[in-house]
């Protein structure tokens, strides 16, 4: 096992320029830092975060996922809102690697570190920073659940005006152990999931707000776990998450791309992903397994049981997250596969064990995607995927932390069928 790469200080000058480029290579326009793009103004397509120069690998001084700011598309400092997380310690839990076929396996505790108790926050740390940066506030946004809590967090931290709209049926998850204030709207949608977006942002543009956060911008935000693997574990053969969408999966990948671009390790050293689902939310695992090129609208489920296993896992965006994580697993020779809900209740029992003999909270109550994620490395493990030797690390996804047990009242329950937009905003300002 190699140690830690090396860990310095070294000025805020940075030697990478970070830009935005449209993915379609007819156009490839280039933007600047200055604006948060959903797509090219040239020509529609897809936006991308491209990276140019050098680095040397070294982060800075922070405890948190800012100490590597020099790749991460903010440019003043001053403009960080961290509340502490990332740079998360990632631990070797020899007691699980029996079920592994011996493998070691390390898990990194975004769970344990990030003040909503999920990962998240990364995500919000960086999306939130850059709405500083640029003076965007009345933001809206849409998840199943962690999303929109993490965003609904930091945006209150900020004193930001924010809209959260969530599928009902996750209400149950919405504790009051993030910081709310009156001007941070929850809205819960009585509809079909893969409606909450649309009509989120329509929302948006009816009433002049601001919808976020862009697909590129959200991947950047998870490159930034490969940035610590690279400097914690650089000897890594295989990561692994519970997806629903697999953005998490999408940053990483992305994440050793630019090391790779940046010349700091080459395209055999990036690690085999992993991504695990639900069987009740598989519509992405089923797709790729059965060569499917994309997925439509056509493909989701046009209904849902009320008692899904784990109701966060059912994407709002497969649809247009699955190209890329196309070509994240073809390109990494990756593997997505699913559990059961009783398998992996029987065997992720395994690992929450693990975690409360190291005095780690875990709210599976409040969400099952750990004991997803690692019922489905048993499943694979049985099917001799991994052997000793190994090294895998873990994502701590899920619920950690929260020791509440109160839930915060939404401002209002909608069927996007019937609810106009507009009257929906005057209902929200009237309160």
């Amino acid at each position: 096992m190699k140690k830690n790469k090396t860990m310095e200080n070294h000025p805020k000058e940075s030697k990478v320029k970070i830009y935005q480029q449209c993915t379609n290579s007819d156009c490839s326009a280039v933007y600047d830092l200055k604006q948060m793009l959903p797509n090219c103004k040239s020509c529609g397509g897809r936006l991308k975060y491209e990276f140019e120069g050098k680095f040397d690998g070294k982060p800075n001084d922070r405890d948190d996922l800012w100490k590597n700011f020099d790749l991460i598309p903010l440019e003043n400092s001053e403009n960080i809102v961290s509340l502490g997380v990332g740079g998360s310690e990632i631990i070797l839990m020899e007691e699980l690697g029996a079920y592994i076929n011996g493998a070691n396996f390390y898990v990194q505790l975004d769970s344990d570190k990030n003040p909503t108790g999920t990962f998240k926050d990364r995500e919000a740390s960086i999306i939130i920073s850059r709405c500083k940066e640029l003076g965007l506030d009345n933001l809206v946004f849409y998840s199943t659940g962690n999303t929109g809590r993490s965003y609904t967090h930091f945006s209150a931290h900020l004193g930001l005006t924010s809209y959260l709209f969530m599928p009902k049926q996750c209400q149950y998850k919405n504790t009051d152990f993030i910081k709310k204030n009156d001007n941070n709207f929850i809205i819960l949608v009585d509809d079909n999931y893969p409606k909450i977006g649309p009509y989120a942002k329509k929302f948006a543009k009816e009433n002049g707000l601001v919808t976020i956060a862009p697909l590129h911008e959200r991947t950047e935000s998870y490159a930034t776990v490969a940035y610590e693997q690279y400097q914690q574990l650089p000897e890594c053969d295989y990561f692994v998450q519970t997806i629903a969408s697999g953005m998490g999966p999408l940053g990483f990948y992305k994440g050793h791309k630019n090391l790779v671009k940046l010349g700091l390790e080459k395209e055999e050293d990036i690690p085999r992903i992993i991504c695990i689902q639900s069987s009740e939310m598989n519509v992405m695992g089923r797709a790729y397994n059965s060569g499917r090129k994309e997925l439509t609208s056509d493909d989701l489920p046009q209904t849902f049981q009320d008692d899904l296993f784990e109701p966060t896992l059912n994407s709002t965006n497969p649809v247009n997250n699955y190209p890329d994580l196309l070509s994240c697993l073809d390109e990494n020779n990756g593997i997505i596969t699913d559990v059961q809900p009783q398998y992996a209740l029987d065997i992720g029992v395994k690992i929450v064990e693990a975690f409360e003999k190291r005095g780690m909270p875990l709210r599976t109550d409040l969400e099952k995607s750990i004991l997803i994620g690692f019922a489905g490395l048993v499943k694979l493990a049985d099917q001799g995927e991994f052997k000793k030797g190994d090294n895998i690390l873990f994502m701590a996804t899920g619920r950690g932390k929260d020791n509440s047990h109160r839930l915060l009242t939404p401002d209002i329950v909608i069927d996007p069928a019937t609810e106009d937009t507009v009257e929906l905003m005057k209902k929200l300002r009237r309160k």
